[in-house]
């Protein structure tokens, strides 16, 4: 037979208040567990590298500057090229883009180390980036110049379904052994496929006045940001890189880095070109 214990036989640990739920709540947590935090920074040599030194962008474009911070560049300074962007398109969207980026870095990088002063080292790495659209009928498609050529431009886009963001990158950094012209550089163009959503989709002609008049797009090459309104409103898909739409192919920049500064003696025969893919992270 099985006595019915009274509450004085009731054993001590269940005489808490709250009964088993206030045993659990009352558990250690195990050893070796931790509470979710922030990520760790992202630690490659390159990027430890750069963390002490004087970086500048030759860009004033804000998504530019967030996509390196968000691997841990924060420390960037801003210095855009003042030289007019007219160079001329008849040789070709990647020979136009690849030229302008590369006019960028050179000027900036030049503007740094002759206005030297005491107290501010020379530059130990300039990265410069130009980013142009090319609809599929091969036209070269930069900032939009009014609203009214906003709206052309995304319909231009929408209609002809697909088209191409072409971004160059084009860093440089100085020769530690000083060798004419005293400075590495390396460039990289990189190719991104982009798809409107069509008309009968939900991107009637009303839908594109509606986005101009957010004005989002209105400081950006094509007209439209994807990381933003543009992205959820205009565009169906892209094929590639994504950061490379938004401004800058970090990835590709950050390989450029590690050429011009950890592989300033490597002959060019024996480092594979960037255009072909490789150029890993040391």
């Amino acid at each position: 037979m099985t006595d019915l214990l009274t509450d004085s036989e009731t054993p001590a640990a269940d005489q808490t208040s709250g009964g088993a739920s206030s045993k659990q709540q009352q558990q250690p947590t195990p050893t070796g567990s931790r509470r979710p935090g922030p990520p760790f920074p992202l630690k490659l040599p390159i990027l430890e590298h750069l963390k002490s030194k004087r970086v500048i962008l030759a860009s004033a474009s804000p998504r530019r500057k967030a996509l390196l911070a968000q691997v841990g560049l924060t420390n960037i300074e801003i210095l855009p090229s003042t030289l007019p962007e007219d160079l001329p398109k008849t040789s070709g969207p990647h020979e136009y883009v690849a030229a302008t980026a590369r006019q960028k870095a050179l000027s900036v990088y030049q503007t740094a180390v002759e206005t030297h002063l005491a107290s501010i080292p020379d530059p130990d790495l300039v990265i410069a980036a130009d980013t142009i659209i090319v609809s599929r009928d091969g036209r070269i498609l930069e900032k939009p110049r009014s609203e009214a050529d906003h709206v052309r431009m995304l319909r231009l886009l929408r209609d002809t379904v697909a088209h191409h963001v072409l971004t160059a990158v084009c860093v440089v950094a100085p020769r530690e052994d000083a060798r004419h012209p005293g400075y590495e550089i390396a460039s990289h163009t990189e190719q991104t496929k982009v798809f409107f959503v069509q008309e009968g989709d939900g991107l009637p002609d009303d839908v594109i006045e509606a986005y101009v008049k957010t004005r989002e797009g209105a400081d950006k090459a094509g007209g439209y940001a994807v990381q933003g309104l543009g992205g959820v409103v205009l565009v169906d898909k892209i094929e590639g890189s994504f950061d490379n739409v938004i401004g800058l192919p970090v990835r590709k920049t950050l390989a450029l880095a590690e050429k011009v500064i950890f592989k300033q003696n490597v002959d060019e025969e024996t480092f594979v070109s960037d255009e072909e893919g490789e150029g890993a992270f040391t």
